[in-house]
């Protein structure tokens, strides 16, 4: 079993100290009841990740004092931009914490004609800050130690208007498609945006439009996946033509 891993975002590697935030801290002390001299892992979210050892606790936090670098787990060879029609309840949840587990470097959560939520919702920071907590907790978990960012709640055309970095592969249904899970090409890009609809999929405005923006339209096969289950097979399909 490995050393117990905590997440310090603010981490300053050059001062050899990390201090954890709040909820990390009352995981070492409270949860796993962890003390002076422990060994553990820090990572900072942004793909560095150290060893270390508990240096101080108490009621207010956590310290832990910085040892050797760790390399971390291998990231995928492209940086994926995840912007996914919103979804209701824990479905989102669901979405980041997968995504993360499966290397999108960025997610972005999108109002869409056929989102299902309510206007407030799409308004909520309180909704982006729970999606943020629990990248970073799936991040924790699976080993990896970048921390993809959680973007506010987007609408689609501005989504489609501001990315320039490269490709953009949008899925759709079969009909639609300019090819199946084994059309892309086999040249890995830097960078991808991979667009995945909502539960009432995309309007044909938004189908057009993303073809005039340049993006090359994929299925993920014959059958109909569930909202919160297409991002992962779709990232999936990605790592398979381009590597990991």
């Amino acid at each position: 079993m490995g050393l117990p891993r905590f997440f310090a975002p603010d981490l300053d590697a050059a001062a050899r100290i990390a201090r954890l935030p709040p909820g990390e801290a009352q995981h070492l002390t409270r949860v796993l009841r962890l003390n002076v001299g422990d060994a553990v892992t820090v990572f900072d979210g942004r793909g560095s990740e150290w060893m270390g050892r508990v240096a101080g606790t108490s009621r207010s936090g956590a310290t832990v004092h910085l040892g050797e670098p760790v390399d971390p787990a291998a990231e995928p060879p492209v940086r994926v931009t995840l912007a996914v029609g919103l979804l209701k309840g824990d479905q989102m949840d669901a979405v980041v914490r997968d995504a993360t587990m499966l290397g999108a470097t960025a997610i972005v959560p999108i109002a869409s004609a056929h989102v299902a939520v309510p206007a407030a919702g799409r308004r909520s920071d309180v909704a982006v800050e729970r999606w943020a907590r629990v990248a970073a907790a799936s991040a924790k978990q699976c080993g990896r130690a970048v921390v993809p960012v959680v973007s506010p709640v987007t609408r689609f055309e501005a989504v489609i208007a501001g990315w320039h970095l490269g490709p953009t592969i949008m899925c759709v249904e079969p009909a639609r498609a300019a090819g199946g899970p084994g059309s892309l090409p086999g040249v890995p890009p830097t960078d991808a945006l991979l667009l995945v609809g909502p539960e009432g999929g995309w309007a044909e405005a938004e189908i057009e439009q993303a073809m005039y923006s340049g993006a090359r339209l994929l299925h993920l096969g014959p059958r109909t996946l569930r909202a919160e289950t297409a991002p992962t097979v779709a990232l999936s399909v990605l790592w398979s033509a381009w590597g990991w």
